[in-house]
């Protein structure tokens, strides 16, 4: 029984770090982004500005989910400081997810417009992509909670076998 209260205490710890890190990662991820909510009328627009740096970094990453969805009924676009248009894409999923370049310092703007015939609400994130040491921090606490999901369900294989031998024929 020592031995199954030890691993149950080393299982309990990764849990707890793996949940830990899964947390800090994705605020670390989402903190430099810009994020706004909208209920988007039929035949309406939606625009929001983020400020962005080459410097920090050259590409940049927008992420639209919509409640609603209808095909070809959600359009974005992106412009940079000097109004030149980097994207013109059309939302294909309920969640979509997009990079653009950073060319220059300054305020991009991002127009989301509701050409469909339903109302509907928006969730609008824009910013730097991460880098891929905030992308680690999230990775491995998911990786650290999945081993200690794996040693939970071999704590039980382990008390079910203790039971087993324990038991009287």
């Amino acid at each position: 029984m020592q031995r199954s209260g030890l691993f149950l205490l080393i299982v309990g710890a990764l849990i707890i770090v793996g949940m830990a890190l899964s947390f800090y990662g994705s605020q670390i991820i989402t903190e430099d982004l810009v994020t706004e909510q909208s209920d988007l009328i039929s035949g309406k627009s939606f625009e929001t500005f983020a400020d962005l740096d080459p410097i920090i970094s050259e590409s940049g990453v927008y992420v639209v989910q919509t409640k609603n969805f209808e095909e070809n009924a959600i359009h974005v676009k992106i412009f940079d400081p000097l109004q030149s248009q980097l994207v013109s894409k059309t939302v294909e999923s309920e969640s979509f997810e997009d990079r653009f370049e950073i060319l220059s310092s300054g305020e991009y703007r991002i127009i989301i417009e509701n050409t469909g015939s339903e109302d509907t609400v928006i969730f609008l994130a824009i910013g730097h992509l991460p880098d891929n040491s905030k992308l680690s921090v999230g990775i491995t606490g998911f990786y650290i909670l999945i081993v200690g999901m794996i040693g939970i369900a071999g704590l039980v294989i382990l008390a079910i076998k203790n039971k087993r031998k324990n038991r009287p024929s």
